[in-house]
């Protein structure tokens, strides 16, 4: 059993009563912190009804609670800037955020403990079973990631649909390459060859897409897989983690930054990356590669960026709180796009053999115009919004209570009754929830729910049935 970790109320009330303290001496509008602290408290209580992070659905939440709210405060009183600042509709972006997670945990409370009937994720059995699994998976996805990087990143066909899919089992082998090592050394030691080569094609992936994400979602699988396993990490992890995240937002954030200026993702394969590569091998000096990044950023910063200081871009993704501000003001005055956004969500999901002509971008873009965050002269730009903004930018009031009440322990129902959270597919889910579950509106919610359990089920039985069929030693 993993360690809820789990916040008692004395903890509870301090932190909350830090925050307000903090956010009323830098200026913050009383009827501001009075629905923050409401919205926190409900956050704690929510997550010790999940059970902490020892249990899928309370990580999911932890890190969407904070994506969206609680980094963003900490840090405004870190900053010691009024937490109502930078903010189109600062109180009615407040209130909606707390009754959202009101909403959260009387939805929880009332059907968390729910578990559906529902096909269980295929696991390896045996250590063996484990072994071949990670053969048979390194190798299919390694085969999907050079059908990713072929052909046009802009058209939907059957072969790059299923290559998108069948990436997954890169994050499958890195888990079960982890397990082994761990089991292997006596908990010595989590990394080795079979770990870095599907994580760094997964990061090659990320790199040539100029995705930051792609390079950070093998390191995120492979910290749950490490505290899942009770890897005991020491002073050199530490270390080692603490570098990675200066390197991250000091030299490859404002490379990839950089390099997505030269996209082309109209263009086939070789065109497409060798412009990549040959820019990334030809940068010029620093200082023309930070200013570019900087000037990338300045030009929606007006429109994303929470904070007062320089250099809070990066921290700035982890404070949904400003762009959700932004949908939340466009749709103040009574305008509501209804099902529009939900829609083309929905024909995404689609498979490309069941619907040809189906759009090729989700309603990013949609609501990425509607709140002003983009115009139309703006190319490859998809600004993220949370589930929060986008019910009440499509549905009022009612979307927030009925996306918060009901479709939010929805997906932590579906997911807790397939997956384990202790096996290795457990544990990809969580990563595919991590990624795709915090900066979404409600139709990647949906899709989140349904489309990518569906296809982590089958991939699971698709490995689990080839390696049943292979006749192994001591098999009867």
């Amino acid at each position: 059993m993993l360690n809820p970790h789990k916040i008692s109320p004395f903890t509870l009330l301090a932190a909350v009563a830090f925050l307000a303290l903090g956010e009323l001496l830098a200026g913050t509008r009383l009827s501001f912190v009075a629905m923050m602290s409401t919205a926190m408290i409900c956050i704690g209580i929510t997550y010790n009804i999940l059970g902490g992070i020892g249990t899928m659905g309370g990580m999911f939440f932890s890190a969407f609670a904070l994506g969206t709210l609680v980094i963003s405060q900490f840090a405004k009183v870190f900053f010691f800037e009024a937490a109502d600042r930078n903010l189109e509709a600062p109180q009615l972006t407040i209130e909606i955020y707390m009754i959202f997670y009101l909403c959260v945990m009387i939805g929880t409370f009332l059907f968390v403990r729910i578990r559906l009937n529902l096909p269980k994720a295929l696991e390896p059995a045996t250590g063996k079973q484990s072994e071949l699994m990670y053969t048979i998976s390194v190798s299919l996805g390694l085969i999907a990631a050079s059908g990713i990087l072929k052909g046009s990143e802009i058209q939907h066909t059957p072969a790059r649909d299923l290559a998108l899919v069948f990436s997954n089992l890169l994050l499958f082998s890195i888990v079960l390459a982890i397990e082994t090592r761990i089991s292997d050394t006596d908990g010595l030691h989590s990394f080795g060859i079979k770990v870095f080569i599907p994580a760094a094609a997964f990061m090659i992936i990320g790199f040539l897409g100029t995705s930051r994400g792609g390079i950070v979602v093998p390191i995120l699988v492979y910290a749950l897989t490490c505290y899942v396993k009770g890897f005991q990490f020491r002073r050199k992890h530490y270390i080692t983690a603490a570098l990675g995240i200066v390197a991250f937002v000091t030299v490859i954030s404002p490379i990839e930054i950089y390099l997505r200026q030269f996209r082309e993702p109209e263009k086939p394969f070789w065109e497409r990356n060798y412009t990549i590569l040959y820019h990334f091998a030809t940068i010029p000096d620093w200082p023309t590669v930070a200013a570019a990044s900087e000037e990338a950023n300045q030009e929606s910063a007006g429109r994303i960026i929470y904070y007062q200081r320089s250099g809070t871009f990066v921290l700035g993704r982890f404070s949904m709180i400003r762009p959700d501000s932004n949908l939340i003001n466009a749709c103040s005055g009574g305008y509501h796009y209804g099902f529009t956004a939900l829609k083309t969500d929905l024909l995404v999901l689609i498979p490309y053999f069941l619907y040809k002509n189906k759009p090729v971008n989700n309603s990013s873009e949609i609501l990425g115009r509607v709140s002003g965050v983009i115009t139309d002269e703006m190319e490859n730009t998809y600004p993220s919004f949370s589930a929060i903004s986008d019910s009440y930018g499509a549905f009022e009031w009612w979307g927030v209570i009925l996306v918060a009440m009901f479709l939010f322990p929805a997906v932590i129902i579906i997911y807790e009754s397939i997956f384990d959270i202790r096996r290795p597919w457990g544990i990809v889910a969580l990563g595919v929830l991590f990624t795709s579950g915090r900066e979404t509106g409600i139709g990647g919610l949906l899709g989140v729910a349904i489309r990518a359990p569906i296809q982590l089920l089958l991939l699971s039985y698709l490995i689990g049935g080839i390696v049943r069929m292979i006749p192994m030693r001591g098999d009867r």
